[in-house]
C-alpha cells in the first residue's frame, strides 16, 4: 500500500461565528468528531490534527479517536502556518498527504477512497488530487510528496491553492455527485444546514 498521511486542519479561529465551531454539537457529538472518526476509520501511514483553542478540549477529542494532535500557537497568521507545522511533524517517507478541513463533517470514506485510488492511478509524486462537484473544487486535497517543500514555504491564508494555481498540469480531479460531502460550517446558516442534513 502506498504510504499516505492525513492532516486535519482544526486550528481556525472561527472569527465569523464568534465561538469555536468545531465543538458545536452535530448529531450527538462535536462537529470535529465526525472528521476525526472518518479519518480514524481508514488505514493511514500517519495521521495528525493541527488544533487551536480550547487546546485541552480539542486535544482530548483527538485522543478519543486516536489521532495525534499538535497545537498551532501561530494560527492567527493564517492556514499556511498549520500546513507548515503539520509537515514538520509528519514522517518524511510519505508518498503523499491528504489535507482535511475540521469543519467539513460530512466528508465520506467513499470520497476519500476515490481520491486515494486516483492518486495511486496517477503514479507520480507530483500528483495533486482534488474532488470536484458541480464544477467547483473542494477539500480534502491530496498532494504528492514532490510538493512537500512548496507547501512548507507557504505563508498567510492561501493554503495549498497557490500551488494548485501554479501547477495545473499535475492536478487530477475526482468528480463527486454528493455536494453534502463538501459542506462546511463557516457561518451559522451553514451550520444549521449541516444540522438539518445530519440530524434529519
Amino acid at each position: 500500500m502506498i504510504p499516505v498521511g492525513a492532516v486535519i486542519l482544526a486550528a481556525g479561529t472561527a472569527s465569523r461565528m464568534g465561538k469555536q465551531k468545531l465543538l458545536l454539537p452535530l448529531a450527538g457529538k462535536p462537529l470535529l468528531a465526525h472528521v476525526l472518526g472518518t479519518v480514524h476509520s481508514l488505514p493511514w501511514a500517519a495521521s495528525l490534527a493541527v488544533i487551536g483553542e480550547p487546546k485541552g478540549e480539542l486535544a482530548e477529542l483527538c485522543r478519543q479517536y486516536q489521532v495525534r494532535s499538535v497545537f498551532n500557537a501561530n494560527r492567527h497568521s493564517g492556514q499556511a502556518s498549520s500546513l507548515v507545522l503539520a509537515l514538520q511533524m509528519l514522517p518524511p517517507q510519505l508518498a503523499g498527504i491528504m489535507f482535511f478541513l475540521g469543519d467539513q463533517p460530512l466528508v465520506s470514506c467513499a470520497l476519500i477512497e476515490a481520491i486515494l485510488a486516483k492518486f495511486r492511478q496517477a503514479a507520480s509524486d507530483k500528483a495533486i488530487v482534488v474532488p470536484c462537484c458541480q464544477g467547483q473544487r473542494y477539500s480534502p486535497v491530496l498532494f504528492g510528496s514532490h510538493w512537500r517543500d512548496g507547501l512548507s514555504a507557504l505563508t498567510g491564508d492561501t493554503g495549498g491553492r497557490q500551488l494548485m494555481r501554479n501547477n495545473p498540469e499535475w492536478i487530477s480531479e475526482v468528480d463527486w455527485p454528493e455536494p453534502a460531502c463538501f459542506l462546511d460550517a463557516d457561518t451559522w446558516e451553514e451550520y444549521m444546514k449541516l444540522k438539518t442534513l445530519a440530524e434529519g
